[in-house]
């Protein structure tokens, strides 16, 4: 029966190296987009609390007009505000979920990277093994 080389299934260190480089990239671009998904999450968030806000201080006139309530429920008002505000509330949970999703995607790259740095250190150490048994 013919022994194998203890590191003959290992992958070589160009293909570690190249790997690595490869997975480190993939993480700067997943930091790229998570930056430019929580800019885009800022300026949503920041619309839809204005909209709200300009929303707030005209629903009492506007329910008196349209409406012809002397005094609209705090409900009423509050409901008349959401339908004034829909597309801005709408596109910054869309913001902030992309947003979730830009930092799983961060996390998921660090750990793929966490895991091929695991077994660059495996393979050098399995390398410096062989290579004390070859003395």
């Amino acid at each position: 029966m013919r022994r194998r080389a203890p590191h003959a299934d290992l992958p070589g260190i160009p293909d570690l190296v190249e790997e690595l480089g490869r997975l480190s990239e993939e993480l700067d671009e997943a930091l790229r987009f998570q930056r430019s998904r929580a800019e885009r999450w800022a300026e949503s968030e920041n619309a839809y609390r204005l909209a709200r806000a300009a929303a707030q201080l005209e629903a009492v006139d506007e329910l008196q007009k349209a409406k012809g309530w002397d005094r609209p429920t705090v409900d009423q008002q509050r409901a008349w505000v959401d339908l004034q505000t829909e597309k801005e509330r709408v596109e910054a949970h869309l913001a902030d979920k992309m947003l979730d999703a830009a930092r799983e995607a961060v996390r998921a790259r660090r750990a793929q990277l966490s895991a091929m740095q695991s077994v660059a250190t495996a393979v050098r150490t399995e390398i410096e093994f062989a290579r004390g048994q070859a003395a």
